[in-house]
């Protein structure tokens, strides 16, 4: 798993004080304890600075929810639309090889950035003391100390990197790149303080503004230079317009070098369950194509990368809800003291019936999307997708959860699902490839993801989060409908074969008519569940008071 707060770098996919708000019918070992190190007093959560006007409606919490839901969904569509975009124009303006050593410098970029992440948003966004002065100014002096760190790590890399992939002009460009770094060391924490406060519109619209800059530098500079210079000034760009944008177009604490000894204990003490939860999620999420890309030809690999393009979709989604969304929300309901479970089970619950509609579509209807999108090169990307979003539908769980132990000041607990999903890993796919060959490998990988679920089920329960059952009885619904769902599409699919053996369009027409057939039936099982749960919560008031 993997959680990003706004700005804030990246939470590998997946925070107790003595007397928690949320009911336990057992107390915390000294290993909990451990774990759940963070911060362990609490206190109401200080005056949002730009939080709607009827902040003191309880109402508030879950209309912020809602529309921040909506901002978040808009935005993603409107960066993956720029990103195509981009993608469209630049493929024209530039020559393949240059996307080659622009991904390598990305990866390289991330790497690094992952490796030395201290979870500066997620801390201020979670603790108590987020929208204090010197809180946010001691955070800011280490974001900026760790940016130019991280430039001086890349400029004594790229020479050695360079000769490594036998590419000289990375030796020029890793030192360009790396000003990024520099320059987002600068970015205010009043981008945190808006996540804090949910204010998903400001924070999205900044982002989109750093995107469209990007665009527009980039195409501008390939306009006049097609080298591979124009990509890197284009990420610099994005870099200057995001920082500019947090300083100017948000309100909150005007950032100044500072040290209060007490807020770096706290922040760095958080961040050392941040930086190793990085690290193993990174390696976890990385394991698979850098096992099979060692087990089996590129070509195959490449198909498995379409596959796990569409089957990781719902997660992406989601993920990006309860990162921005959820996580804020359910940690002003803990830091206010307030039900903490019933919070959680509300702003999850809808979202997890949407999840749970999405993969059953894909286990039903994958390999009639591949036929729809794809030639027969592409064929075996069908059952890929079928097996991985049976991992995508546990990855989600793993998900929500993990949010909510981030809510609660708890990271520890990510990286320990993170460590045993590495484990499982390491252990599930040679014994899948050993017995099963690819398909095995991609079905150890699957099966791994419930090693992170169980350390995370195993936790939160232990907290007063015991949605197992629920969770169970949603995962039997999707399996009952994705197996009828999958039966009428291979009904229809035998139907229309003598129609779709002419191939082209008629082939493509079938295949959409299979994958309409799918969402139709199982909207028609999942879309209850969804009006059900809004009766229900307009039956009670809302358990969202922060």
């Amino acid at each position: 798993m993997a959680l990003h707060v706004p700005g804030g770098g990246s939470v590998s996919k997946i925070q107790a004080p003595a007397a928690e708000g949320v009911p336990s019918s057992t107390h915390e070992t000294a290993a909990d304890a451990a774990i759940d190190a963070p911060d362990r007093t609490r206190g109401p959560i200080g005056k949002e600075q730009d939080a709607c006007a009827d902040d003191d409606d309880p109402r508030s919490l879950p209309r912020l929810l809602a529309r921040g839901s909506l901002w978040s969904l808009g935005g993603y569509a409107a960066s993956q639309a720029l990103r195509l975009i981009g993608n469209l124009i630049l493929w024209r303006l530039l020559y393949p090889e240059a996307f080659g050593i622009m991904a390598l410098v990305n990866v390289l970029m991330q790497g690094m950035a992952m490796f030395s992440d201290v979870g500066i948003g997620p801390s201020i966004v979670q603790n108590r003391r987020g929208e204090d002065p010197d809180y946010q100014n001691t955070a800011w002096t280490i974001q900026v100390v760790r940016g130019t760190l991280l430039f001086g790590v890349a400029v004594m890399l790229a020479a050695p990197v360079s000769r490594l992939y036998g590419e000289p002009q990375l030796a020029r460009l890793l030192p360009f790149a790396a000003l990024g770094f520099i320059i987002d060391g600068f970015v205010s924490t009043r981008l945190f303080t808006a996540a804090r406060n949910m204010l998903l519109h400001r924070i999205t619209l900044i982002e989109l503004a750093a995107q469209s800059a990007a665009l527009v530098g980039t195409v501008g500079w390939a306009l006049v230079d097609r080298s591979i210079a124009a990509l890197v000034a284009g990420a610099l760009l994005a870099n200057l317009t995001r920082v500019t944008l947090t300083h100017w177009a948000l309100p909150g604490v005007a950032n100044r070098f500072r040290w209060d000894r007490e807020s770096a204990h706290t922040l760095l003490r958080f961040g050392r369950w941040v930086f190793l939860s990085t690290l193993l999620g990174f390696t976890a999420t990385q394991a698979d194509r850098l096992v099979f890309g060692k087990l089996v030809p590129m070509e195959l690999l490449g198909v498995y990368s379409i596959a796990l393009v569409w089957a990781s979709l719902p997660n992406m989604i989601l993920e990006r809800i309860f990162r921005s969304v959820v996580f804020p929300a359910l940690s002003r309901v803990y830091n206010a003291g307030n039900d903490f479970v019933a919070a959680f089970r509300e702003a999850r619950e809808p979202w997890l019936i949407f999840g749970a509609w999405v993969v059953s579509c894909l286990v039903a209807g994958g390999p009639s999307l591949i036929r729809l999108l794809y030639d027969e090169r592409a064929i075996e990307a069908g059952w890929i997708v079928q097996l991985l979003a049976l991992g995508t539908w546990v990855a989600t769980m793993s998900s929500s959860r993990g949010n909510a132990a981030l809510a609660r000041g708890a990271p520890g607990w990510i990286a320990a699902a993170s460590a045993a999903k590495v484990v499982a890993l390491a252990a599930l796919i040679p014994i899948g490839v050993s017995i099963a060959g690819f398909r095995g490998g991609v079905s150890g990988f699957v099966l791994a993801e419930l090693a992170a679920y169980t350390v995370l089920l195993f936790s939160m329960s232990r907290r007063g989060l015991r949605e197992f059952p629920r969770e169970l009885g949603l995962t039997a619904i999707l399996g009952a409908g994705a197996f009828a769902a999958w039966e009428a599409a291979r009904k229809v699919h035998a139907l229309l074969a003598p129609y779709a053996a002419r191939g082209g369009v008629a082939q493509r027409v079938g295949a959409f008519a299979e994958c309409t057939l799918v969402a139709v039936l199982t909207a028609a099982l999942f879309g209850p569940l969804l009006l059900a749960h809004r009766a229900q919560r307009k039956r009670r008031p809302s358990a969202l008071r922060g």
